[in-house]
């Protein structure tokens, strides 16, 4: 499917490009996460995903998970998925894990 003719909404997109691995409700239970090396981030785990910023997230699924030091078997997906729908994926991971990025990113200010 080409980005453009693609969903923007949050929920569509995780069900269909990260709950394989992540799990339906980001608890790193997908059907794929018994085969990986290293196990998927919990998405939906408060405390662990408060620490990290929107842009770092962004980054990831837009990047991979090489780029942020994490497993290089997140793929990036920014070749299959538009800036709004990455964006539309934070947003979505933000009520899996009901937490908000840290203050320093919303105020823009660097730790």
């Amino acid at each position: 499917m080409s980005p453009a003719a693609g969903s923007t909404d949050g929920k569509t997109l995780y069900a269909q490009w990260c709950a394989g691995c992540h799990g339906a409700t980001g608890k790193g239970d997908g059907p794929n996460a018994a085969r990986l090396p290293v196990p998927p981030a919990k998405h939906g785990d408060g405390k662990a995903m408060s620490a990290r910023s929107d842009d770092a997230l962004f980054d990831t699924i837009e990047a991979g998970g090489a780029i942020m030091n994490k497993s290089h078997r997140m793929p990036a997906f920014g070749g299959s998925l538009t800036s709004l729908q990455i964006r539309a994926l934070v947003q979505y991971i933000r009520t899996l894990c009901n937490c908000q990025p840290p203050a320093w990113s919303r105020d823009g200010l660097q730790p």
